[in-house]
């Protein structure tokens, strides 16, 4: 009987693969505060001053999420095997909506995987897709890797004081841009039911409820 030898680099490929987390990207909703705040309680002291510009502590951070998912911005979050890890925020600057600022959070075991990269991308493609045309970054100098990411998607970094802000015009949206935010949502969208439907979150399955109802009238016979 003879074996095949299996290469250690393509053995090490497939244990990555397999240990490789389930990911997915999407909106998130005003009643999930609680994912928000538990996501910046796991950042570290570091990731909290590169993400805040300061130090902060865990009050601030309850009083920042208590507020962040208004109506002035846009939240997406990037979920790892169900559990928000990183978070991309786009936050109009002026009534019109033409300008954005961007801000990014990741929890340190989830950097250097490319995660902030996707992030950016749907950051840009969700601002596109609501008329944004300049969008803005300002991070710490010493932020290197959110700078290369910026510069690699185009973005134009100006040096002032201690902070870097980068800049990025896009047109308007197209069917790139559009489908690229259409087809991330549609698949976290199918985890996200369970989730809610586990959770309990009502506020996505009750109208659905009702809808069907409404279509069935027998079935509100027995109420």
């Amino acid at each position: 009987m003879s074996y095949l030898a299996i290469p250690g680099d393509a053995v090490a490929a497939t244990k990555a693969a397999n240990d490789a987390p389930t990911l997915s990207i999407r909106r998130l909703h005003p009643q999930e505060r609680d994912l928000l705040l538990a996501h910046l309680m796991r950042l570290d002291a570091e990731a909290r001053r590169l993400r805040f510009g300061n130090p902060v502590n865990d009050h601030f951070l309850e009083r920042y999420a208590a507020l962040a998912l208004g109506a002035d911005a846009l939240i997406m979050g990037l979920f790892a095997d169900g559990v928000l890890r990183g978070v991309a925020e786009l936050r109009y600057l002026i009534g019109s909506r033409n300008e954005a600022e961007g801000a990014f959070s990741i929890e340190k075991a989830f950097q250097g995987l490319g995660f902030g990269d996707r992030l950016f991308g749907r950051l840009i493609a969700s601002a596109r897709n609501r008329g944004v045309r300049r969008l803005f970054l300002t991070c710490l100098r010493e932020n290197r890797r959110m700078q290369a990411i910026a510069a690699k998607h185009g973005a134009d970094l100006s040096f002032v004081a201690g902070d870097v802000t980068a800049e990025i015009r896009r047109p308007y949206a197209d069917a790139a841009s559009i489908t690229e935010e259409w087809a991330d949502e549609s698949e976290a969208f199918v985890f996200a039911m369970i989730d809610w439907r586990r959770n309990g979150f009502d506020f996505v399955t009750w109208p659905l409820q009702r809808l069907a109802e409404s279509l069935n009238p027998s079935s509100l016979a027995g109420r």
